[in-house]
């Protein structure tokens, strides 16, 4: 039959099928949520390129303290001085520039490229302005710390320091706004890479310029200063280099340069550096209460939270992906993806606390060899992996809130605790008499209230007492 003889008719044999190349994802590719089985596994995907730059910044700064308590608590002490009070006008500045870069990501497409490039001239331009308030408030530093209270030995100290740190600000905000750039244009496996070079390269200065050696003096924490506000310069020089290398600005010369995002990048920066300085200029009451105590309690109190940073930096990365795919998610599931998120936040920082809580000593000993900065590192160590706990969840439970458009009452939750902090640290301080263990004490005390305040809040959103609104839609970035 004639269906035999097809079935017996040799067949030709059919040609492999070319290899498919899997695309690689991009990072606004990464944002969007086209089903739950998808989206499951992606946030750790979705935060791992923020986080790698970032940890390179908590790299930075722990090498420095670390490197600078080897060689003396004194010294240590000058830097978290200069760090303290100068240092923390450093992040409000940095705030303001990285709030550019949901404009940069919104901005990515071909065709918006010369939108994103002002964007980019606007944020080096606010750059330089800031870098001038800075060196002025390196100059005004020392006649304010002294009028708080600070030891003038230490304050004649730390003002060398702060001018170094002023005068690398400006490749430092450079720097910065190059990053911001990159990666809301889907590199930033780029800033990722500078961040690590620049991390060796800091290593190499430190060891060169804090002990001194090759007919180059001890400098302590001046050296320490110089070596940072070099490796900035040199970070800044490297991206601004990429970043003409992939946008060509040149080529772009008969574009016309559109000021539509003008005035929302100056409100996103205004806002978010408004924000960073009340909660800094909070803070920064409690590294003076800790300078009152003395060097050791100081200088001990700062590297706790120095050691805590990248946990910190990493609860701040998995708080902002799990914001993003909780605005990406439908009605019904955001309960049940927060949750989620929240719980592995928590098992994430559960190794650090355990080691604050079940070896501290150990901890301190291999941080400072100095016996009584690691005595008194070993007292608060404890104290610091239950805040570190709570403070991770509540960044992420802020950040949760902000993708349902819940801005308000969780900035309102955070700055209540914050302002709360200094006069419960002074009073269990100073008034009963507990030094650096009232200063944690009294941080722990408020961040377990603004946990328990940011879940209620959340509660109250699943169980539908308030409208829920989504900052993001269902399927795209804004």
């Amino acid at each position: 039959m004639w269906w035999r003889a097809v079935s017996r008719a040799p067949r030709r044999a059919s040609r492999p099928s070319p290899p498919v190349r899997r695309r690689r994802t991009s990072l606004l590719e990464m944002t969007r949520a086209p089903t739950d089985a998808a989206i499951a596994p992606s946030l750790l995907r979705l935060a791992a390129p923020m986080l790698v730059s970032r940890a390179g910044l908590a790299a930075m700064v722990l090498v420095d303290a670390v490197m600078l308590a080897r060689f003396g608590a004194r010294e240590l002490a000058v830097a978290t001085l200069a760090e303290g009070s100068f240092g923390r006008l450093s992040e409000v500045f940095g705030a303001f520039i990285l709030s550019a870069l949901v404009l940069v990501a919104a901005a990515r497409p071909p065709a918006e490229r010369a939108r994103r490039l002002a964007i980019w001239r606007r944020a080096m331009a606010c750059a330089a302005a800031m870098a001038g308030l800075g060196l002025a408030a390196a100059w005004l530093a020392p006649a304010l710390l002294l009028a708080g209270g600070q030891e003038a030995g230490l304050v004649a100290a730390a003002a060398p320091v702060m001018l170094v740190a002023a005068l690398g600000l400006p490749a430092g905000l450079v720097a910065l706004a190059c990053a911001v750039h990159l990666e809301g244009i889907g590199r930033p496996g780029l800033v990722a890479v500078s961040m690590l070079l620049a991390n060796l390269v800091n290593l190499a200065l430190n060891a060169l310029l804090i002990a001194g050696g090759w007919g180059v003096p001890a400098l302590g924490a001046l050296g320490s200063a110089l070596a940072t506000a070099l490796v900035r310069l040199a970070l800044a020089i490297a991206l601004v280099l990429t970043l003409l290398r992939i946008e060509r600005p040149d080529g772009a010369g008969a574009e016309p340069i559109p000021h539509r995002d003008r005035a929302r990048q100056i409100g996103l920066g205004l806002s978010a550096a408004g924000a960073a300085g009340t909660l800094h200029l909070l803070g920064l009451w409690l590294t003076i209460f800790a300078g009152w105590l003395g060097p050791v309690p100081l200088a001990a109190y700062a590297s706790c939270w120095i050691l805590s940073l990248p946990a910190l930096l990493l609860a701040a990365g998995i708080g902002d992906a799990a914001a993003i795919r909780v605005a990406a998610a439908s009605a019904e599931a955001r309960p049940a993806r927060l949750r989620r998120d929240l719980v592995t936040l928590a098992l994430m920082l559960s190794p650090v606390t355990l080691l604050w809580l079940l070896a501290p000593g150990e901890v301190a000993r291999a941080y400072a060899p100095d016996p009584g900065l690691a005595g008194a590192m070993a007292a608060l160590l404890p104290v610091i992996g239950l805040v570190l706990m709570l403070d991770g969840l509540s960044l992420a439970a802020s950040a949760g809130l902000r993708a349902l458009h819940d801005i308000a009452v969780p900035t309102a939750i955070q700055i209540a605790s914050m302002a709360a902090t200094p006069p419960l640290a002074a009073m269990l301080a100073f008034s009963q008499g507990l030094g650096a263990g009232g200063l944690v004490g009294a941080i722990l005390l408020t961040s377990a209230a603004r946990l328990a305040l940011l879940l209620m809040r959340i509660a109250a959103r699943h169980a539908g007492t308030l409208r829920p609104r989504a900052l993001l839609p269902s399927t795209d970035l804004p």
